[in-house]
């Protein structure tokens, strides 16, 4: 009886962390008050990917390069952000800060194999170059939907860029895991925590 008894509660915990897990950010808790989060997210915070720079001002100048990562208990991604020079801050630059930090965590989701060749923009689309452990789509969805999330709205934050397309070896990625890559893809504003 006691046996049963535990496997009913272990079943119940369960299927409350997979509910937690699956709600949305518009099912906020009465009277938490998110906005200020949001509107800080949504804004695009990274300059011109295509210069590097904010303004015409002096490269020497130090800015704040946006990155996202996934949540600790894999709800979403969350903003981070690095102190670099302004010349220095460009979309290849902000994915390796993004890699960095995802991987000094416990439970990394990018694997060490995965790697980010180049970052290329044209018409406000970044075409980025990944490698065949990345577009293997290995770890499952939920892996893999927060590893496009991170890679999209890290993108995404630069002013100059509005989609993300993936390619291997000069080939478009028409599919990662169970996702469709075949059209670009948009900021993600739906995982952002």
């Amino acid at each position: 009886m006691k046996l049963k008894m535990r496997l009913v509660s272990a079943m119940c915990i369960a299927i409350l962390a997979v509910s937690a897990v699956g709600c949305s950010s518009d099912m906020a808790i009465p009277g938490a008050d998110s906005s200020k989060k949001t509107v800080q997210q949504d804004t695009k915070a990274n300059k011109d990917a295509s210069t590097g720079k904010l303004d015409k001002s002096s490269s020497s100048e130090s800015v704040k390069m946006i990155y996202f990562i996934p949540t600790e208990d894999a709800s979403g991604v969350t903003q981070e952000s690095v102190e670099i020079s302004a010349d220095k801050s460009t979309p290849k630059a902000a994915l390796l800060a993004m890699l960095k930090s995802d991987r000094s965590h416990k439970y990394p989701i990018f694997d060490k194999a995965i790697e980010i060749s180049s970052v290329t923009v044209k018409d406000k689309v970044a075409t980025v170059e990944v490698n065949k452990a990345f577009a293997a789509g290995k770890g499952g969805d939920l892996t893999v939907k927060l590893q496009l999330a991170a890679i999209v709205n890290t993108l995404t934050s630069f002013d100059d860029i509005n989609s993300v397309l993936f390619v291997v070896d000069g080939k478009q990625v028409k599919s990662i895991a169970s996702f469709d890559t075949s059209e670009p893809l948009t900021r993600m504003k739906n995982l952002i925590k």
